[in-house]
């Protein structure tokens, strides 16, 4: 009830009650409360008004600190992750020279004994007067050294490149050339299995790139095409030049490859097939070292295969840029 109306009441109660004279002598002082009562509820009003402000006020300060305290708790999770960062850095590093020591001193200790087990097996071999009792023996020992000293290269190369210590030389050369050398090399692998190595190349194409990286790339991937094809099959490899790419695609008839497997398959220490027998298992850094050299030369690898038919190797070459003359 508002004080006016309160006072009214009031009024018409005390004129019942009263007399008319002492209801008139009352009257101002009843006014005088009433306005008392009027700037005392509007001084409460003000001061409700002024509390709210300050509560918001207070609420919005205390919201702002705990923003402050978030942030300061964020940066200092953020110096302590720093500096375990920088000391895990540090630890890495320390480990990459020590890796680095190691892979050159196993470079020297491992490939010079290496290639004198090579070396002497292949002379024991060649000798017309080596029992063929032993001789058995011996051609296992030149394999065997052959496989150990592949697998150390592997090895060395995958740590220089992992290391971006590989080197890029890069020249001129013929296409049919290299191919020609590589047969050469695999010539003996795809004899035993019985497969024919099919060549499609586009007239007499010079690319400009490494040319042993190029022809590891090419060892590798016609070599594990070869492996994983059916004895008597073929494998065909194929150049094609086009306006800006040379595409280089290596087909075989194997089991093919899963698509869930495609994905990680130059990933390091991948294997390439599931159902290769121990005889055929490698390190798993064939292909991410073959990946890693196209990348140098600024290229492009992928797969595409179909399980039971078979699977088609592809990567592309910047090619030459011919200019003009005026």
């Amino acid at each position: 009830m508002g004080d006016k109306v309160y006072h009214r009441l009031l009024t018409r109660q005390m004129r019942r009650f009263l007399k008319p004279e002492l209801v008139d002598e009352l009257t101002p002082f009843l006014e005088s409360i009433s306005a008392f009562y009027e700037d005392v509820e509007k001084e409460r009003r003000m001061l409700e008004r002024t509390l709210d402000v300050s509560s918001k006020e207070l609420e919005e300060a205390n919201s702002s600190l705990t923003e402050q305290n978030k942030t300061l708790r964020a940066q200092e999770e953020l110096r302590a992750s720093r500096d375990e960062a920088i000391i895990a850095m540090h630890q890495a590093q320390e480990a990459n020279r020590a890796k680095d020591a190691f892979l050159s001193s196993m470079s020297h200790e491992l490939r010079t004994p290496l290639n004198a087990i090579i070396g002497f097996s292949q002379i024991l071999m060649m000798k017309k007067d080596t029992p063929d009792s032993i001789r058995s023996f011996v051609e296992k020992i030149n394999i065997s050294g052959k496989n150990l000293l592949s697998l150390v290269n592997t090895i060395l190369d995958f740590s220089k490149i992992e290391a971006g210590k590989m080197d890029v030389d890069k020249t001129s050369f013929s296409i049919n050339d290299l191919i020609q050398e590589v047969n050469v090399l695999i010539e003996p692998m795809a004899a035993i299995k019985k497969i024919a190595c099919l060549v499609e190349v586009d007239d007499e194409i010079e690319i400009c790139a490494d040319r042993q990286l190029i022809k590891q790339v090419l060892i590798n991937l016609m070599s594990n095409a070869i492996k994983f094809s059916p004895i008597a099959e073929s494998v065909t490899f194929v150049h094609r030049h086009e306006t800006s790419r040379e595409l280089f695609i290596i087909c075989d008839h194997g089991h093919g490859i899963p698509k869930d497997k495609i994905a990680t398959l130059f990933d390091p220490f991948t294997q390439i097939r599931e159902h290769q027998n121990d005889a055929m298992k490698g390190t798993g850094l064939g292909l991410s070292i073959v990946k890693k050299i196209i990348e140098l030369h600024e290229g492009e690898i992928w797969v595409e295969s179909v399980v039971g038919e078979g699977s088609k190797f592809f990567f592309s070459l910047p090619a030459i840029e011919v200019v003009n003359e005026q």
